[in-house]
């Protein structure tokens, strides 16, 4: 008869979305385009012009007050190709947190069209499929996000509980090492206490 093994955390709960904090301003050197004021002389004066908010940097405010308005602006951003990757991204996870996850893969695909090393799309998909049960997708996007930005501990315990689902421990006792390795050590219990009984599964 199997051994049924019972997990610290029934079922385990993943972490959470993360939101794109500001507003990403473009390297024009990165468009081939000079910057002229990369180094200064005697006769180079900078002047430093007042800017208005933008559309996306209005919705970041009003998303982290949790208000309903930061949809309209989000939206307002895409309508006048402002940060448009970031708003797209960021509106994929309120479809998220709202429940509504076709819109929220929408979205987030939307983002990854335009940036496809976008790194929150591909960890935010990665959270939208593991919720939606479609494990195979869920550990891609979360792969495609530890290749992005490899210090980033979520990425790794996610993967680590998508891993679990489909039975392949040993890879998820090495994702969720790296989770350990990589995050403070005061969020390291449920993780290590999931190492021992993923251990224990394992032999």
């Amino acid at each position: 008869m199997a051994k049924v093994v019972q997990f610290p955390v029934s079922p385990p709960a993943k972490l959470g979305h993360r939101k794109v904090k500001k507003r990403r301003r473009p390297n024009l050197e990165d468009f081939g385009q000079l910057n002229l004021f990369s180094q200064s002389n005697d006769k180079t004066k900078i002047v430093n012009l007042p800017t208005s908010d933008s559309f996306f940097e209005e919705a970041l405010m009003l998303d982290e007050k949790n208000s309903p308005e930061a949809e309209k602006y989000y939206l307002l951003a895409i309508e006048n190709e402002e940060s448009l990757e970031d708003a797209f991204c960021n509106l994929g996870i309120l479809k998220s947190s709202q429940g509504d996850l076709t819109k929220a893969i929408d979205y987030l695909t939307n983002c990854l069209k335009r940036n496809p090393r976008h790194f929150e799309a591909h960890y935010n998909l990665g959270n939208v499929y593991s919720d939606l049960g479609n494990l195979e997708l869920a550990k891609v996007h979360y792969e495609l996000s530890t290749e992005i930005e490899p210090e980033y501990p979520n990425s790794f315990y996610n993967l680590g509980l998508v891993l679990i689902s489909m039975k392949k421990y040993q890879d998820a006792i090495r994702s969720i090492n790296k989770f350990v390795e990589l995050a403070p050590s005061t969020e390291h219990q449920v993780a290590n206490e999931l190492i021992k009984t993923l251990n224990a599964i394992a032999r």
